[in-house]
């Protein structure tokens, strides 16, 4: 981990290659520091802890419709027919 010391209203750049650069700014500093991000459109950013809730929450949803699949190929097909295999 590289750690950078800033005062407020320093910034670091992360460059991200063609040409594309991530500004991260101090806006305010005492007890807790407040960063400005500035990046392209295209570059999620996100506060970490959010960031996992939402890879976990698309897991689970993953899950949930991998079984809800398997349910239903496992109740068959209309007129008798077998499912054509199973979704693992």
């Amino acid at each position: 981990m590289l750690i950078i010391r800033r005062k407020q209203g320093e910034a670091i750049l992360l460059d991200i290659g063609q040409g594309r650069q991530i500004r991260v700014v101090v806006a305010e500093a005492g007890s807790a520091v407040a960063l400005g991000v500035e990046a392209p459109r295209e570059v999620a950013v996100w506060r970490e802890e959010i960031a996992r809730q939402v890879a976990e929450a698309n897991q689970e949803a993953k899950r949930a419709s991998s079984e809800a699949v398997q349910r239903l190929l496992d109740r068959g097909l209309p007129g008798g027919q077998a499912p054509r295999g199973r979704l693992d």
